[in-house]
C-alpha cells in the first residue's frame, strides 16, 4: 500500500479477506460505531473484533503505525477459500472523520498484480 497523498498521513491500516456479505462499510449508508471509532479516531480494533467474529482474514497495523505521504508498505494477508473479499480502511490525518477505504472488493481468482487507485 502507497500514500499518494500529498501531506496526508493514514493511521493505522487494516486490511481483511472475508466473505462477500460482510461489510466495514458501505457507501450510502449510516456508519456503524466501529466504523466512527476508526474514523475519528483511528482506533481499528473494533472493526478488527468484527472481522475476526466473520472468521476473516485479517492484517492489522502494517506500517506499524502512521503511514505518511510518499510512503509505502508491503504486507501479506492470508486467504482461504471462502474469504473471496478484500477490504481495507485508514483515518486520514489532519481530519476529524475523513477514511480511505475499500469495502468488499471481489479479490481476482486469476493470479497477477492489480492496482486499486481511491480517491
Amino acid at each position: 500500500m502507497t500514500n499518494l497523498t500529498q501531506g496526508l498521513h493514514f493511521t493505522p491500516i487494516v486490511t481483511s479477506a472475508h466473505t462477500g456479505d460482510d461489510h466495514i462499510f458501505m457507501v450510502g449508508t449510516s456508519a456503524s460505531a466501529e466504523l466512527q471509532a476508526m474514523a475519528e479516531g483511528g482506533d481499528i480494533s473494533s472493526l478488527v473484533t468484527i472481522l475476526s467474529n466473520a472468521n476473516a482474514n485479517t492484517n492489522e497495523n502494517p506500517a506499524g503505525g502512521f503511514l505518511a505521504p510518499g510512503m509505502s508498505t508491503t504486507y501479506m494477508l492470508t486467504n482461504d477459500s471462502a474469504n473471496t473479499h478484500l477490504s481495507m480502511a485508514a483515518m486520514i490525518l489532519p481530519s476529524n472523520d475523513g477514511f480511505v477505504g475499500v469495502d468488499s472488493w471481489e479479490i481476482p481468482t486469476e493470479a497477477g498484480t492489480y492496482t486499486i487507485m481511491l480517491n
